[in-house]
């Protein structure tokens, strides 16, 4: 009986600042090696509550890396399942390499998770690493601190942080994994200087707060914000992932908070037990699009000032971007008995007469069965030219280009939708049953479907191109949801996207030297369909109703 196959470096020490470890090969891919559960910050508990990651513990010996760390303080939401081991010694990343020794080089890839900046992990199996790096490329995925635990803001804490800042300490621990990558990720056959970093929804938004923040220069050469950048005027970056809060108004909260959970002060906060601090962790803000009440804030430090005024003052660090969103998420409604009637009354809501008036004629619907084509249109529309304007104020004061690409293809998901099985995981805990989970938005069970909302879901659920449908294609990770029968067409959508993000990892730039269809700068006139057919095509189909979304953007309150 023959052994099974090693990894390259599964035989090998690493020697990384803290200590000695090995790694072991993936489960997925002989040829690549997986270091778990690598401690990149000390523990988050007691004094360590709300501040800054401190430097890890050294170590002795040689550590065998085969099991992840656990997960930060959280509690699951709708769909998503969480694993059972939760603690605040959780600032743990983990490393997928495909080189053969450890002076290789490779290009490396860190992966920020999504979740609303309230769930998350880099353990999870949606996000493993080892399809991308059978592409040529180190992977990394990290933890950070999410919820009140990685978003509280108060003057004391302000104070005693040396900077003058709180609220943005799951940023911070972000900052600290991409300082570990630097010190480190050459003992893994990675090069430090070829870092590109990347992420989806909160990760997407926390991958935008690293290109704007000064507190990150240096540390990446370039950045992938999936479900992404967005013009400042956006109206939708007061519900999405991107939605932050003012330094005034995190501050509020957080003496707000402390007094709703009973501590006179830090100190005493700092003492309580982490179920009552997150018991409440998952509540939606008091403003449209209901954005997650704990999310990171301006603190003049790690975010300086607004969207819209860093672009302008070209404060940004001057970084290759990837970015763009999917189909089907971005505005989008699923609710089939959405009528002509309700189109109207949503189009004149949200746009006022005079634009609003100009949105039915640019999108008839005669028919209730054409209402929800027209809507979802102009918000396909938007989703293209929202990363087209700012790709332009992104150039004004910055040499590198964007690639701005719009993701169509849907995967093959379970009867039922995506939201019907929660991704597979090593470990599974029902905190709570789904029909106890809280809701994240105002649906329309709550208000009329003629009220003009975020979403509107109707008696279904998520479909299409839905937010996060592209993490297994750009991932090369289809064998991560078992659950979904996948087709040839799907495989050969993963290799494609897959390459596009490893070329851009190696590259910054999704061309490479394998060739393939050209992947079009954003600047033309065009941005990039990716999916089902890979070229670039019009921001909107008709120069007017490319003006229309530009109006009205520009008429928006800025971020």
């Amino acid at each position: 009986m023959t052994s099974p196959p090693t990894s390259p470096l599964s035989s090998t020490t690493i020697h990384t600042k803290q200590g000695d470890l090995q790694g072991v090969t993936s489960e997925f891919d002989p040829n690549v090696t997986v270091f778990k559960g690598i401690r990149f910050a000390a523990s988050t508990a007691g004094e360590n509550r709300w501040r800054a990651p401190q430097p890890p513990a050294t170590w002795e010996g040689v550590k065998i890396c085969d099991t992840f760390g656990p997960e930060c303080p959280q509690k699951a939401f709708g769909p998503m399942v969480i694993g059972a081991n939760h603690s605040e010694d959780c600032l743990s990343l983990n490393v997928w390499s495909p080189a053969k020794s450890v002076d290789e080089a490779l290009p490396v890839f860190v992966w920020i998770y999504g979740g609303r900046f309230i769930a998350g992990s880099g353990s999870q199996l949606a996000y493993e690493g080892t399809g991308l790096a059978k592409k040529g490329v180190v992977v990394v995925t990290l933890n950070y601190r999410v919820g009140i635990l990685g978003f509280l803001a108060t003057p004391e804490l302000d104070e005693e942080s040396g900077v003058g800042a709180s609220g943005n300490y799951g940023i911070l621990d972000q900052v600290a994994a991409l300082q570990w990558v630097q010190q480190n990720i050459a003992a893994f056959g990675g090069d430090p200087t070829k870092v590109t970093i990347s992420g989806q929804s909160a990760g997407g938004a926390s991958c935008g707060i690293h290109v704007y923040s000064p507190v990150s220069k240096g540390l990446f050469r370039a950045a992938i914000p999936q479900a992404g950048m967005r013009d400042p005027h956006d109206p939708l970056l007061s519900g999405l992932a991107p939605a932050y809060r003012s330094k005034e108004k995190a501050l509020r909260q957080g003496l707000e908070t402390l007094a709703d959970k009973g501590a006179a002060n830090i100190a005493e906060a700092r003492q309580m037990e982490i179920a009552h601090l997150i018991s409440d962790n998952n509540k939606n803000d008091d403003c449209w699009g209901n954005p997650p009440f704990w999310r990171p804030c301006i603190d003049g430090y790690v975010l300086p000032d607004t969207y819209a005024n860093i672009l302008a003052k070209g404060l940004h660090n001057d970084v290759p971007v990837m970015t763009g969103h999917n189909a089907d998420e971005g505005g989008t409604y699923a609710d089939t008995a959405f009528t002509v009637s309700d189109l109207q009354a949503c189009a004149l809501q949200k746009y006022g007469d005079e634009l609003g008036k100009r949105f039915i004629e640019l999108y008839p619907a005669e028919k209730d069965s054409e209402a929800l084509l027209a809507w979802n249109t102009q918000a396909r529309n938007n989703s293209r030219v929202t990363v087209a304007m700012w790709a332009e104020l992104y150039a004004k004061h910055a040499q590198s280009p964007v690639f701005g690409y719009f993701y169509n293809h849907a995967p093959p998901v379970p009867p039922g939708g995506p939201d019907a099985k929660p991704i597979k995981q090593g470990e599974k805990k029902k905190e709570e049953s789904d029909t106890t989970r809280p809701r994240l938005r105002i649906y329309e069970k709550d208000v009329p479907r003629s009220t003009y909302t975020y979403s509107k879901m109707g008696t279904g659920g998520r479909f299409g191109a839905f937010h996060g449908a592209e993490i297994p294609y750009a991932l090369n990770n289809l064998y991560a949801y078992p659950e979904y029968e996948w087709q040839d067409d799907d495989r050969a959508v993963a290799d494609q996207m897959s390459t596009y993000w490893s070329n851009f990892v190696k590259y910054m730039d999704p061309n490479g030297p394998q060739g393939g269809a050209e992947f079009v700068k954003t600047g033309s006139g065009k941005i990039m369909q990716l999916g089902d057919g890979n070229y670039g095509i019009p921001l909107a189909e008709s120069p007017e109703r490319e003006a229309f979304c530009r109006e009205f953007l520009l008429t928006q309150k800025e971020w």
